[in-house]
């Protein structure tokens, strides 16, 4: 009775038609120790801070300055390609930053 008052309804096998899903997957303790401090650090429930990184905005496309990478049509290996206002790189300046290289 005290649910029929708060507008539960059971529909069957204990099953309400208000009730929120809930998602369940398997974490090592690690991660699950990670997940937790991350979420205390930010003040956040486990749920709340899960929820939170699951739904932010995906990244925009390629916004103008910002690198990205793609996979060349022609050798299928990933490029990164910079900003329009990014210079291209000389292949002196390329030989300068790998003369010191391991």
């Amino acid at each position: 009775m005290f649910r029929r008052q708060q507008g539960l309804e059971p529909l069957a096998d204990g099953y309400y038609r208000n009730t929120v899903p809930t998602i369940t997957f398997k974490v090592t303790a690690r991660e699950a120790a990670r997940i937790r401090r991350l979420a205390r650090h930010e003040g956040l429930t486990v749920s709340e801070f899960l929820r939170r990184r699951a739904m932010q905005a995906p990244p925009t496309a390629h916004a103008a300055g910002a690198y990205h990478i793609k996979t060349s049509a022609v050798t299928g290996l990933p490029v990164m390609h910079a900003p329009q206002a990014v210079p291209p790189v000389s292949s002196e300046q390329v030989r300068e930053l790998l003369a010191d290289f391991p």
